[in-house]
């Protein structure tokens, strides 16, 4: 065999290997595909599937975003059970999430949508929202506290003296700590949720400025004053 013929049989060896690797390739595709269809790009059993649909489901609702801020009813382990309104005539639901706290997010929803205008289109909004419901229902949470610690500042073991009696050392409460920092933080988010407001008034006043001079541009413009004809 001449050196051409045999430069010719590599090739074509050359190209039919090509085409198998390509044809293995477009096969593996296929599978991956199939299995992504089947499966969810998470690669979900049946059963995670059907759980996945239920979570989508709830999220689609007006307060699934907000159903993992409520803590579990304890009933009368609850750390707040001594506030609690419903406790005392055997209303907790215990295992069930916190009607306290689902009432209270339900109507800080309203008043917050009502008054910051709020655009259930706009995914900022609902996780700024989100943010203000959660920390909201934590600072309730600290004033519970505070009602059964009585004061802000609390009486802490320091140490043990010589003689076997308890040091203590008066400090905040760290339930008065948590709620003062609760509050810079909604504080915050409610003024980011503002200025977003503002910027897009002051974006939409600019868009408006700009389309009216662009209009008294192409009006006073020689070749809109061609077409138009005079007034008699």
């Amino acid at each position: 065999m001449d050196e051409d013929n045999r430069d010719s049989v590599e090739y074509d060896l050359l190209l039919a290997d090509q085409e198998e690797e390509t044809s293995v390739a477009a096969t593996n595709r296929e599978r991956f595909e199939n299995a992504l269809l089947a499966q969810g790009p998470w690669g979900y059993s049946e059963k995670a599937i059907e759980a996945s649909k239920a979570v989508k489901a709830m999220n689609a609702t007006k307060t699934g975003l907000y159903a993992r801020i409520p803590i579990i009813c304890k009933a009368d382990s609850c750390p707040y059970s001594d506030t609690c309104p419903i406790l005392p005539y055997d209303l907790a639901p215990e295992g069930e999430k916190c009607p306290i706290e689902t009432s209270r997010l339900e109507l800080l929803a309203v008043e917050y949508a009502q008054e910051i205008d709020y655009d259930n289109s706009s995914w900022t909004d609902k996780q700024l929202l989100n943010d203000l419901l959660g920390y909201d229902i934590m600072l309730e949470r600290c004033r519970a506290l505070m009602a059964k610690e009585g004061t802000p500042v609390i009486e802490i073991l320091a140490g043990i003296a010589e003689n076997g009696e308890e040091i203590k050392q008066p400090v905040v409460s760290k339930a008065w700590e948590a709620y003062e920092k609760i509050v810079k933080k909604r504080n915050e988010t409610y003024q980011l949720m503002m200025m977003t407001r503002k910027d897009n008034k002051k974006s939409g006043e600019n868009d408006g400025n700009n389309l009216q001079a662009m209009l008294v541009d192409v009006i006073n413009s020689e070749d809109f004053q061609d077409v138009v004809p005079e007034a008699k």
